[in-house]
């Protein structure tokens, strides 16, 4: 059974994402988010409508199952390049939900047998 997702205006979305509705997001390391939501079949559906937009891959039926759902709220950087996103418990105030999907990393291409001439 699934929590809910809360009406992300009630939460710390704003303060920590810059977001108030639910997005997708992407990191450096070519994680995706899907904030505001705690369904991974919901994630995997917004992630395949933004995919095109953002050059994403698409995630397919099995990716969903791959999917984690994590809780996280706003905390007070004591210093700048401190933290400002910690995790949360569900139902903690102004936590929000994430679905983090990492998709799988595509094997690099074999390298040659062939050797050229000198």
């Amino acid at each position: 059974m699934f929590l809910p997702a809360p009406d992300l205006s009630t939460t710390d979305a704003y303060a920590c994402l810059r977001v108030h509705t639910p997005t997708v997001l992407t990191d450096a390391t070519g994680a995706i988010f899907a904030v505001g939501v705690t369904r991974p079949a919901a994630a995997a559906d917004m992630i395949r409508a933004a995919a095109p937009a953002l050059d994403l891959p698409a995630p397919d039926r099995v990716d969903a199952q791959t999917s984690r759902l994590r809780w996280f709220a706003y905390t007070h950087p004591a210093r700048p390049g401190d933290a400002f996103l910690r995790a949360a418990a569900p139902g903690e105030d102004g936590a929000f939900p994430v679905v983090i999907w990492r998709p799988p990393t595509r094997p690099a291409p074999a390298p040659s047998t062939t050797r050229s001439a000198p």
